[in-house]
């Protein structure tokens, strides 16, 4: 069992906020993940609907849809890639005060 009255609020206080910071850096990670899964399994559509069976032609308004969601996508990592960037330089600077030796 930790004492945490032997532990200084100051300390307490960066900790707080680099578990905080910590975890939103790792939420964006994962919503990272999840925004490039859906560009890859979009992109493998876009390749599917051009080749259709025999003499088909393609579905064009759905890949045109595809491609229309797969730019918003882009924007959407661009924003999420600047997230986690301020997050780790904000989880950095915290780290000293919340877990340096005093």
């Amino acid at each position: 069992m930790i004492d945490l009255t032997s532990i200084d609020n100051e300390t307490l206080l960066a900790r707080g906020q680099y578990a905080t910071v910590r975890g939103a850096h790792e939420d964006a990670k994962r919503n990272l993940a999840v925004l490039s899964g859906q560009f890859s399994t979009a992109s493998a559509q876009v390749l599917r609907y051009m080749q259709p069976d025999g003499d088909a032609q393609p579905d064009m308004h759905a890949v045109r849809a595809l491609l229309t969601a797969m730019r918003d996508g882009v924007g959407h990592i661009e924003q999420c890639v600047s997230e986690i960037e301020g997050l780790a330089a904000q989880r950095a600077a915290l780290k000293s005060a919340a877990w340096g030796r005093k």
